[in-house]
């Protein structure tokens, strides 16, 4: 899907490549139209908890922390991997992106993000991805 980006026109097909070729993420699926938008990306992205255990053992001994605390650590922490993708963005890029589920079955975390052109703000991109939420599994 094509979408409005400032004054050009980006492909959501290519930025689902682009993420899943410079990240550990998987793009699960284009999101996009979904937002109702013609301005704003989105996609539901994860991460292997592999990828994480392997940062989460420089700082902690993985058998002494409790599940809870485990699943906090792993939403944090793909949180903040998920904003690093804006790096890879387009130019002008604001992004929100939201960990919301450890899913068992894959042993990943998934991730919902939000892209759009910074005139449009990160309060609307912000919106986008809460309602997002509420549309994924």
């Amino acid at each position: 899907m094509y979408v409005v980006f400032g004054d050009e026109i980006v492909d959501s097909e290519e930025l689902k490549e682009t993420i899943q070729e410079n990240s550990d993420f998987i793009v699960e699926k284009d999101l996009t139209k979904g937002t109702k938008r013609e301005d704003t990306l989105a996609y539901q992205i994860s991460i292997d908890i592999d990828n994480l255990n392997e940062i989460i053992k420089e700082d902690y001994d993985l058998e002494e922390i409790d599940s809870e605390d485990l699943f906090d650590e792993y939403i944090t922490l793909a949180d903040e991997l998920a904003m690093e993708l804006e790096e890879i963005m387009p130019e002008d890029a604001v992004m929100n992106a939201r960990a919301y589920k450890w899913d068992n079955t894959d042993d990943a975390i998934k991730v919902v993000i939000a892209i759009g052109h910074a005139e449009l703000g990160e309060l609307k991109v912000s919106d986008v991805a809460r309602r997002l939420l509420s549309q994924v599994d």
